[in-house]
């Protein structure tokens, strides 16, 4: 690989870490800080929904795992938040493999209604619940003391996007990816040249779980307050397939494009047009999604090509 294909890793990457010196207002740190999660959470659904063709609508449940993981073992038994982000990703994987195990046998719609109705069997189970105060929430701890306590998280993210990132660069080149690929476009012929998409479909919900569970106890840590229908519901699951989706799934850079036109786009119109913005941020994503079916990542890839064909060409 030519080192100008990681130029755009590294200035990126280099502007996040930078960003908070010059970028002093705390209501626009905030905004990045929730690129930066739901730019992890748009790369794991990716690897799931892209890549292996499976549209879970379900992931929030991931997230809902590592988020109440956090509050729950530091309530009970006072453990670090770390520890406690450490065990809501096991806690993630354990489900997943439950999960993925019943639902990967379904395809369509009953792979995604199924994938909705074990993420509400959780929300319910949250909001019924005595240990965990129901539809009252409870407090989650910060992963770090003030002062700049959100800082320091949000520096702590960054190791985590880096990680989601290198994932998805391994996935997209490494035979696991192109296995991936061909149990999206086909299962049955998938399944006729040895590969068994059950064990692939499940490897990649593990990692996604994971990257899902410990971005949902990070969310956590910061906003310090976890309830069923905030950490829960399935509004998370959509957004988190509508990032990737936007961006370009299947694609290296699509959800992290997807996670920055989507964050920024849904908090100016919040701020601009006040309730009237629910109505063009579902006009901006039919129109992606009718007019740019490869997501805003394809028009770079079409102007790229164009610029670049007619020298291959007349080399």
């Amino acid at each position: 690989m030519s080192r100008a294909r990681f130029l755009p890793a590294v200035v990126f990457f280099g502007l996040l870490l930078t960003l908070p010196w010059w970028l002093r207002d705390a209501y626009l740190q905030q905004i990045v800080f929730r690129v930066v999660i739901f730019a992890i959470l748009g790369i794991a659904w990716n690897l799931v929904g892209g890549y292996a063709g499976q549209l879970s609508l379900g992931h929030v449940a991931y997230f809902g795992i590592g988020a109440y993981s956090v509050a729950l073992f530091h309530e009970t038994w006072d453990w670090n938040p770390w520890l406690g982000t450490l065990a809501g990703v096991v806690l993630a994987c354990l489900a997943a493999l439950l999960i993925g195990s019943l639902t990967f046998r379904l395809r369509g719609p009953y792979f995604v209604l199924s994938t909705i109705a074990a993420a509400e069997i959780l929300r319910l189970l949250a909001l019924n619940l005595s240990f965990t105060h129901g539809a009252i929430g409870m407090i989650a701890p910060g992963f770090f003391e003030e002062p700049n306590g959100d800082r320091k998280t949000y520096y702590a993210a960054l190791p985590l996007l880096f990680l989601a990132f290198a994932l998805t660069v391994w996935t997209h080149r490494s035979r696991f990816g192109y296995y991936l690929r061909a149990i999206r476009e086909n299962e049955d012929t998938a399944m006729a040249v040895g590969i068994n998409p059950a064990v692939e479909k499940l490897k990649a919900l593990l990692f996604s779980a994971a990257l899902v569970a410990a971005a949902g106890a990070l969310y956590a840590g910061v906003f310090q307050f976890i309830g069923p229908d905030s950490v829960l519901a399935i509004d998370m699951s959509v957004q988190m397939a509508l990032i990737a989706m936007l961006g370009g799934a299947a694609t290296v850079w699509g959800p992290i494009v997807g996670a920055v036109v989507l964050t920024v786009a849904a908090e100016a119109l919040k701020t601009y047009l006040e309730r009237a913005h629910t109505f063009f941020y579902g006009l901006l994503l039919v129109l992606v999604v009718l007019f740019l079916p490869g997501g805003l990542v394809s028009i770079a890839k079409q102007r790229w090509f164009r610029r670049t064909a007619p020298r291959a060409q007349a080399a």
